[in-house]
């Protein structure tokens, strides 16, 4: 697997997305290098054998895959090695290429370790769940200088870590990926590693599909409303994603039907006042089928934030359910449901730190 004539790529966010993309583009012969928090975790990385395990269990529920399968049997690891990892301060060398698969709450002090690091002939994928990560870090970093491309991308792909696997994610199912260069960017001549780098994610098996920055905003939206549906539930609830079936309305507003449609509504209100030339995009039932489908295709899922909250971490929270709050603010739209879960999680995030 050589990296011959590619150009290194640097994944901020050693997480389980950052895994599975890291593997996948070395796995096509890209040079990669983890950017770890400190150089405690790049020893460990090192001594593991400088190595990623990708652990396929989204072929479970695969009909063709699944057949190849004796029941019980486990799912071998696949393993992509010759990575390397460093610190973001434990060298100046120039970043041309940039994954940052950071959690929301962590991405701005992240992304400050490295900015001296890129420059405008620089690209930044960023993959981060929430919104208003990008506004944070051009806001607080680029006010007053050249910024590098930024592309955004929306990932539906079910993955995780275990415990005491630090370097391995589980891919728990296939999902897509969508990309696409910010208008800030788009409307002149992007720099090559914006191209190269979009080329590259393409390639992946991932179902990766690079789009106007027209057509992806209205998904990026539709995940902001799932995520601020099934995230705090789960995580106040304790419950694995299938939890949160059935969608379909029986009798009015009663159980987990009458939440889901009450936020999906509440949602929707806030999308119609905010982004008006999406309505017929991000109706009430056009969020709740969305819903329903993350529901299916994540159900043997623990929610990112269930698995912060169970951590004793701060989750997402902030970016998901507090940015749809906010923005319910300045455009005069009566946010109870949203307003409601993002204080619930609050108080979870404090009462699992005591």
């Amino acid at each position: 697997m050589s990296g011959s004539g590619l150009s290194r790529i640097h994944i901020l966010g050693a997480g389980a997305v950052g895994l599975l993309f890291a593997a996948h583009l070395r796995q096509a012969g890209h040079p990669i290098t983890l950017l770890l928090r400190t150089q405690a975790a790049v020893d460990r990385f090192e001594r593991q054998g400088c190595r990623i395990s990708v652990v396929n269990d989204w072929m479970r529920a695969n009909p063709a895959r699944s057949r190849l399968l004796a029941p019980g049997e486990p799912i071998a690891p696949c393993a992509v090695d010759d990575i390397q990892a460093e610190t973001p301060a434990s060298t100046h060398a120039a970043i041309g290429k940039l994954i940052l698969a950071t959690k929301a709450q962590d991405t701005l002090r992240a992304f400050a370790d490295v900015r001296s690091r890129l420059d405008a002939q620089s690209t930044v994928v960023m993959l981060q769940n929430g919104m208003g990560a990008f506004e944070a870090i051009q806001r607080e970093l680029y006010a007053h200088a050249a910024a590098p491309a930024f592309i955004v991308g929306t990932n539906a792909h079910g993955c995780l870590r275990r415990a005491g696997d630090e370097f391995s994610t589980h891919h728990t199912a296939m999902g897509t990926c969508r990309l696409a260069l910010r208008p800030a960017v788009a409307g002149s001549a992007p720099p090559d590693s914006a191209l190269e780098l979009l080329t590259a994610l393409g390639a992946l098996p991932l179902d990766v599909a690079v789009v106007n920055w027209s057509e992806l905003q209205p998904l990026l939206l539709l995940k902001l409303a799932a995520n601020a549906i099934i995230n705090p539930a789960t995580a106040l609830a304790g419950c694995h994603n299938r939890s949160m079936r059935p969608l379909k309305h029986t009798d009015g507003h009663a159980g987990i039907q009458g939440f889901v449609v009450l936020a999906c509504a509440e949602i929707a209100a806030i999308y119609a006042r905010a982004h008006p030339h999406l309505h017929a995009e991000l109706s009430a039932q056009a969020i709740e089928e969305y819903v329903a489908h993350i529901i299916d295709v994540t159900a043997q899922n623990r929610s990112s934030m269930l698995q912060d909250v169970a951590g004793g971490r701060p989750t997402e929270v902030e970016w998901i359910n507090g940015y749809l709050v906010r923005l319910g603010q300045q455009h005069g739209v009566p946010t109870p449901v949203n307003a409601a879960l993002y204080g619930l999680v609050k108080l979870k995030e404090s009462t699992a730190r005591e």
